[in-house]
């Protein structure tokens, strides 16, 4: 009978342990529960939103400035506008030739002028060129020495006096005529024209006011510009400066030398 009580008090004790541990085993677990930290619940659409501001910041990134070149500034020293052996010498009223009778030691004659050989090349080139659009002008006039203009300039002034003289003819060795680098073009379809302002609506005389500056020569005497160059329009005077200063002065809107390097001109005499 005794054996049997402390059987079931073995049993009774184990149940109890039994039920002990779990009921610890429960605690311990919501105990777990509860105190473990809630991470946040990131949904698809936040991660996305993140990723795509971290791609805009890179390609902000590596966005590169474009690079700006300044061209070099255009050199107005290069040549000389004094000397008479340069293609760029200022002649004018109020700037003569030194010595007033110069005469350039490389002057050759080509297509029917006599030209300075620096503006040799070019004045070939454009004549080629004209000749390929059916333009065929004709040369008026071109080297004159002091001697010829001397002679021409006492006759215009014994004709028409000096003061009328002077609007359209230089004195001696005041003339472009002198450098070998000015041509006086005349048309070979309208040569009644030659010398006079309706050369400038000649098929001639339009071709070169278009395409002369291409080949470095420039219409010396504009119409609007006699208070400048001291002349009267002549739209078949053209003067040799060379392209780079010919296309300088057309992308600059400037028509005259003695604009573009602030010289002084004027139509009175020194």
């Amino acid at each position: 009978m005794n054996q049997i009580k402390r059987h079931w008090k073995k049993i009774l004790l184990s149940l109890s342990v039994i039920v002990v541990i779990g009921l610890v085993t429960v605690i311990c677990f919501r105990s777990k529960t509860v105190l473990s930290p809630i991470k946040p619940n990131l949904n698809q659409s936040s991660v996305k939103k993140e990723n795509t501001s971290k791609k805009v910041i890179t390609e902000q990134k590596t966005i590169e400035k474009p690079v700006i070149i300044t061209p070099p500034k255009f050199n107005k020293s290069l040549y000389s506008t004094t000397d008479p052996t340069s293609i760029w010498i200022v002649v004018n009223k109020q700037h003569p030739l030194t010595p007033l009778n110069y005469t350039p030691i490389d002057l050759i004659d080509t297509v029917g002028a006599t030209l300075s050989n620096k503006a040799q090349a070019d004045f070939v080139n454009m004549n080629n060129a004209a000749l390929a659009v059916g333009i065929n002008f004709t040369i008026v006039s071109s080297f004159r020495s002091y001697d010829t203009q001397n002679y021409l300039y006492n006759n215009y002034v014994a004709t028409y006096g000096q003061a009328v003289s002077d609007t359209f003819s230089a004195r001696p060795g005041y003339s472009e005529h002198q450098t070998g680098l000015a041509i006086d073009f005349g048309s070979s379809t309208g040569a009644v024209c030659n010398l006079d302002d309706c050369f400038g609506s000649t098929s001639e005389g339009t071709w070169l006011a278009q395409h002369a500056f291409e080949y470095g020569f420039i219409l010396r005497y504009p119409s609007d510009k006699q208070q400048i160059t001291g002349y009267k329009s002549e739209p078949w005077h053209f003067r040799y400066v060379g392209r780079d200063l010919t296309l300088e002065m057309k992308n600059n809107s400037i028509s005259t030398l003695e604009e573009y390097f602030a010289i002084s001109g004027g139509e009175s005499y020194l």
